[in-house]
């Protein structure tokens, strides 16, 4: 374990991250670099669970929870107001280390500030950069002092390009178990234990409710009439409101159960899933529940997209795998046909259920057992003591 640093009763640390899956993980890192500086001062951008770990939240995730760029062009003045205010503060604060997490398109432009100002930068949860806008490692290489990746392949990337780096290990193979059984998270939501129980995942930020559970819907509605022992249920993300989630499945005309339940609880109650694109994807690999993924964008942004990401897979645990082991419908293949054909099958082919839960078990394999969060807040550690 780093020393304690000399000067620890004024440490101070900005953390930043864009979503509600960097909330959850900022909140571990925080979590363990108390260990090492119990009355450091953080603060920053993060949601409801960095803030149970005692981080000062200057402004919410939820504000910058916007995908693509049709999206970020309708509110890019706000978050520029946004950006701007961060930038400040790191001015003003002057804090010991910044942490970021993700979301480059705003995180970036705050480690530039940040090596302006002095501020060393650990960048937490890398882009992808190696999918996509690779000239970005430019920027890391200005800016970034050290990167703290969570998948194996990613730390070969940077070590080829000269950045500092680390494979800590990703945070979700030590967070993904259930901490309740499925019979009780079952009765608790008032659901049928004699029925098979579909989860439906939209996303958590307001552009992918909007673009993907209107289809999730249509599904479940489709995959009624063909088979009477099903239901449904959706986790609602700490950056919605369960009042928006309720005004869809309303007009809708379907019955879903929604839960602000433990993720992992819902993922082990469940007999399959639809789920969007995103981190949960990968929580549902490792919970190996069988699955699909689907993901709609706004059709301007997706033309754009088509043209310079260099992946075949949006699922994570499919790039990992390198194969297909969930199904995935992306844009026009997003229908309620597809999807609710698809959920059929992950209910009645067992050889198939069989084969997706022994390749989830061999990502699961690959990714091993490391503290990504311990890692991290050892790395933080190291940099605020040098």
């Amino acid at each position: 374990m780093p020393k304690q640093a000399a000067h620890n009763n004024t440490s101070s640390l900005m953390i930043v991250t864009g979503e509600a899956s960097g909330d959850l993980h900022g909140a571990h890192v925080v979590r363990e670099i108390k260990k090492i500086f119990p009355t450091i001062e953080c603060y920053g951008i993060g949601g409801t669970q960095m803030q149970q770990v005692g981080v000062d939240i200057h402004t919410n995730v939820s504000e910058l929870s916007v995908v693509g760029l049709a999206e970020v062009l309708k509110h890019y003045p706000r978050l520029r107001k946004i950006l701007n205010k961060t930038k400040y503060s790191l001015k003003q604060k002057k804090p010991d280390l910044l942490i970021l997490i993700d979301s480059p398109d705003f995180n970036l432009p705050l480690a530039k500030t940040a090596k302006q100002c002095g501020i060393k930068v650990l960048y937490y949860i890398s882009p992808q950069i190696w999918a996509w806008r690779k000239n970005r490692i430019k920027l890391i290489q200005k800016y970034v002092d050290m990167m703290a990746v969570v998948f194996p392949f990613e730390e070969k990337f940077y070590l080829d390009a000269n950045v500092p780096v680390e494979y800590v290990g990703h945070p979700l193979t030590k967070e993904a178990k259930a901490t309740v059984e499925k019979n009780r998270l079952i009765n608790s939501n008032e659901l049928d234990p004699n029925k098979k129980l579909i989860g439906l995942f939209p996303g958590s930020r307001l552009s992918e409710i909007e673009n993907n559970y209107p289809v999730l819907l249509d599904s479940a509605k489709t995959l009624l009439k063909q088979r009477e022992d099903v239901q449904f249920i959706t986790p609602v993300a700490s950056t919605l409101s369960n009042d928006l989630i309720q005004k869809y499945i309303s007009e809708a005309g379907i019955e879903v159960n929604t839960t602000s339940n433990n993720i992992y609880n819902v993922i082990n109650a469940c007999d399959a899933i639809a789920a969007a694109s995103g981190t949960v994807t990968l929580q549902i690999t490792l919970m190996q529940v069988p699955m699909l993924i689907i993901y709609k964008i706004s059709p301007i942004t997706y033309q754009i997209f088509k043209r310079i990401v260099k992946f075949s897979y949006a699922g994570i645990a499919n790039v990992i795998a390198g194969k297909e082991i969930s199904r995935e419908f992306i844009q026009a293949d997003a229908t309620a046909k597809n999807v609710s054909t698809e959920l059929n099958k992950l209910l009645s082919d067992e050889r198939y259920i069989a084969e997706m839960i022994n390749n989830m078990q061999k990502i699961k394999n690959e990714l091993g057992n490391k503290d990504g969060s311990a890692n991290t807040a050892r790395l933080a550690a190291d940099l605020i003591n040098t």
